[in-house]
């Protein structure tokens, strides 16, 4: 796109300060579980129900991030991005007032819409405004963001759950400021990109672009997996920590927040790591890792061996999420970016929303432990798999790597 300008500094920091405001959207209020869970006690099945509210707004995305993506193509994206901040602001804040398990629920639901809206447009902004090498230091960047945006998210919403449980839920309001950034960032390169895709429609005889099925189902269900792993944390793990003795919120937002906090070195360093590993070695690296610290909390008897677990399993997380995106991109033409985003949030938000529902019946198997055991099991199998399927591919494994950085490149 060589008609937008190199973005700038502050261009750079309103799409990241979206994204930091995105993956851990659900996670928010995690500290506020067990207090919620006493609130509505008597409430029948809470136990299910409070890790369903953690997850519930991942099904919105689901059901919607494919269109949000498809419509980032062909309409205005300022109003979109504004639209979905306020979904985000009302739905997420919500549980402010709510007097009902119901009201929480559509809170919650609602909050989805918004999150389906500024992670899809900010993925599709990414991908648009940064190509080739600059765009997987981006990504990088990016993922850096969104576990910078999970510690502080995560010790806003323990410190303020401390207070009341309810505190954890004004967290969400500070997607106004930053939304309202970004669209005065955005808004002169949302034009030209306008101004562009009209252009591009008036050439009728243009074939149409397919989109990369292929390559879409071989990330997607490791997006999937990745997150529905990923989010048997902030919803397993604050009743084992309170096994350990720990039952502080804020204490508990900050154990989880150790994890992003580990995670962010990786990510800063995608772009150099991509030179000496291929994607995939990436994502097996990355499975290891969090199946080794999964099981290491499973195994627990005190907070500190949860924290080591949870640092080995952010290691892992590190260079994988940019992975995702930036693998993915590689393969998609420019006209199809925004619907490439929107399928890729809704892999990686059915992953959230399937998380509970993947460790339930772990949990009721083997319990709460033996649930984390059996998860990261899982994880070292996946991830020794994908390694041995490099190495039964030899030394196709550089030539992958080239390739990828190349067709990167061209995008």
């Amino acid at each position: 796109m060589t008609d937008v300008p190199q973005p700038g500094r502050r261009l750079t920091v309103s799409v990241l300060l979206l994204a930091a405001m995105t993956i851990m959207a659900n996670a928010t209020i995690a500290p506020s579980l067990p207090g919620l869970k006493a609130h509505f006690a008597d409430v029948e099945g809470i136990d299910t129900l409070a890790g369903l509210i953690v997850t519930l707004p991942s099904l919105a995305i689901m059901l919607t991030a494919g269109l949000v993506g498809w419509m980032s193509d062909r309409y205005n994206r300022q109003v979109m991005l504004a639209l979905s901040a306020l979904a985000y602001a009302i739905g997420g804040t919500t549980g402010l007032w709510a007097d009902s398990l119901g009201q929480l629920l559509a809170g919650r639901l609602l909050l989805g819409f918004g999150v389906a809206g500024t992670m899809t447009l900010g993925m599709a902004w990414a991908a648009d405004l940064w190509q080739g090498e600059a765009r997987a230091k981006f990504m990088g960047l990016q993922g850096a963001a969104m576990s910078g945006g999970g510690i502080v998210v995560m010790l806003l919403g323990g410190a303020l759950a401390t207070l009341h449980w309810r505190g954890a839920f004004a967290v969400y309001a500070l997607v106004l400021p930053i939304a309202g950034f970004a669209l005065v960032m955005l808004a002169p390169h949302a034009k030209r990109i306008t101004a562009r895709r009209t252009a591009a429609e008036t050439v009728r005889h243009a074939p149409a672009e397919p989109f990369p099925w292929k390559a879409y189902a071989m990330i997607a269900p490791l997006a999937f997996l990745f997150m529905a792993s990923f989010y048997v944390m902030p919803t397993r793990l604050p009743f084992l920590l309170a096994e350990v003795g720990v039952t502080n919120a804020a204490v508990t937002g900050a154990v989880m927040a150790s994890m992003t906090l580990v995670s962010m070195p990786g990510a800063l360093l995608y772009g150099r790591i991509r030179r000496f590993l291929s994607p995939m070695a990436i994502f097996a690296a990355s499975y290891l890792l969090m199946g080794l610290g999964v099981v290491l909390v499973g195994q627990a008897q005190g907070p500190g061996l949860v924290v080591l677990g949870l640092m080995i399993a952010g290691l892992g997380m590190g260079p994988s999420m940019p992975n995702y995106t930036t693998y993915f991109m590689s393969f998609v033409p420019a006209s199809q970016r925004g619907r490439a985003s929107g399928l890729l949030t809704t892999a990686f938000f059915a992953g959230q929303f399937a998380s509970p529902l993947i460790s339930a019946p772990l949990v009721a198997a083997f319990g709460l432990r033996g649930g984390f055991d059996a998860m990261g099991i899982g994880l070292l199998v996946l991830g020794l798999g994908i390694f041995g399927f490099r190495a039964l591919r030899g030394s196709e494994g550089l030539a992958e790597t080239r390739v990828a950085a190349a067709t990167a490149e061209a995008r």
